[in-house]
C-alpha cells in the first residue's frame, strides 16, 4: 500500500487519476480518507460537475467491496460497540458518506446494498425521534438532535436508491428527513432564526460534504417530485426568496472558500495520522472553490430553479 497525493490539475486529468494503480491502492488502504485528494473525493467532484459517467466502473466496484472490509457493521452508539482495536474514525462510516455512497451507487446503476447489506438496516435503526441523522454519536446517547449535514446527505441517498429501485421500502424515512428540513425552513434554526457561524446562506462549490440553502432545497424539491407529496408554502419561502436574490445578482463563483481550512487523517505508511495535516486541496478543487468564476455554479442554481419551477406547475406548494 503507498501514501500520497493523487495529481489532477484540470477536469480533464481526473479520470486518468483515479484509472491509475495508484488510486487502487489508496482505495483498499482507505475508501474514504484522506479528504481531499482520494478517489473518493474525485468521485464526488465528477458528479458536481456532470461527469460522473467518467468514472471506471472497475474502480468504483472496488470501492464498495472495500467499503464493506473496511468499515464496522453497526454506528457505534454504545462503547460495546468498539469492542477490539477499532479506529473510531477511519474504521466507522458516518451517515454522511453512506448517504452520499446511495447516491452516486444509484446513479452509476449499482445497488449498494447488494454490497452492503449490513448498511440497509442503519435507514430505520439510526433514524432520529426528529426525523434526521447525525454522524455525532452523542446524539444517540444524549441529546437527541439531528444535524442537518447528516439528515441532507442521507435524503439525496434516499431519493436516488428510491428512483433506482423504483421500491416504495424507504418512504416513510424521506418524508420525516423532509419534516425536519422545514421545520428549519432549510437553512435556519428551529426558532426560525439564522444560525450564528454556519453560512449556510452561501452558496458553496464545489459540495461535496457540505452544505448550504440551495442544497437543502433541491432535495426537497427532488423529494416532491419523485414522490408527488405536498408543502406548505411558508416552509419553503425564505430559500425560495435567496435562491432567486442569488441568480439575480449573477453570482458564478464559490461564496465561500471553505476546502483549505480543515484538517484530515493522512498516511504515514500503513498508520493513519489522526487530524495533525491540513487536508491538501488539488488545483482543480483550488480553482472551483475560489472566488474566481466557474460555469458550475450558476448551472447549480439554474438546475434547482428549474426543479422549483417544476414544482409550481405541479401544484406541490400549497
Amino acid at each position: 500500500m503507498i501514501s500520497g497525493i493523487l495529481k489532477a490539475t484540470d477536469l480533464d486529468e481526473v479520470r486518468a487519476a483515479i484509472e491509475s494503480e495508484k488510486a487502487l491502492l489508496m482505495i483498499e488502504r482507505d475508501v474514504y480518507w484522506p479528504k481531499w485528494d482520494s478517489p473518493w473525493w474525485y468521485i464526488l467532484l465528477l458528479e458536481e460537475t456532470s461527469r460522473l459517467e467518467e468514472v471506471p466502473v472497475a474502480l468504483f466496484k472496488e470501492l464498495l467491496t472495500c467499503a464493506d472490509r473496511q468499515f464496522l457493521k453497526v454506528f457505534p452508539v454504545n462503547k460495546s460497540d468498539t469492542a477490539g482495536q477499532i479506529n473510531g474514525v477511519t474504521d466507522v462510516m458516518c451517515f454522511c458518506f453512506l448517504g452520499s455512497l446511495m447516491r452516486i451507487s444509484a446513479k452509476l446503476e449499482f445497488d449498494i446494498f447488494a454490497y452492503l447489506p449490513w448498511a440497509k438496516e442503519w435507514i430505520n435503526r439510526y433514524q432520529l425521534p426528529d426525523g434526521g441523522y447525525n454522524c455525532d454519536e452523542v446524539a444517540y446517547s444524549g441529546s437527541g438532535k439531528s444535524s442537518v449535514h447528516s439528515t441532507v446527505l442521507m435524503l439525496e441517498g434516499l431519493i436516488e436508491y428510491t428512483r433506482f429501485t423504483k421500491e416504495a421500502t424507504f418512504a416513510l424515512h424521506m418524508q420525516k428527513a423532509v419534516s425536519y428540513l422545514l421545520k428549519h425552513q432549510i437553512y435556519l434554526a428551529s426558532t426560525g432564526k439564522e444560525i450564528e457561524g454556519v453560512n449556510w446562506d452561501k452558496v458553496i462549490f464545489p459540495r461535496l460534504n457540505e452544505y448550504d440553502f440551495s442544497r437543502g432545497l433541491e432535495a426537497v424539491f427532488d423529494f416532491l417530485l419523485l414522490t408527488g407529496k405536498k408543502v406548505r408554502g411558508t416552509a419553503v419561502e425564505k430559500a425560495i426568496a435567496m435562491l432567486n436574490s442569488k441568480i439575480a445578482s449573477k453570482i458564478a463563483h464559490s461564496e465561500k472558500q471553505w476546502l483549505s481550512e480543515e484538517k484530515t487523517v493522512s498516511y504515514y505508511i500503513e498508520k493513519p495520522v489522526m487530524f495533525k495535516d491540513l487536508a491538501n486541496m488539488p488545483l482543480v478543487m483550488k480553482l472551483l472553490n475560489s472566488t474566481a468564476d466557474n460555469e458550475f455554479v450558476p448551472a447549480m442554481l439554474a438546475r434547482v430553479s428549474k426543479k422549483h419551477e417544476e414544482v409550481k406547475t405541479r401544484g406541490l406548494i400549497v
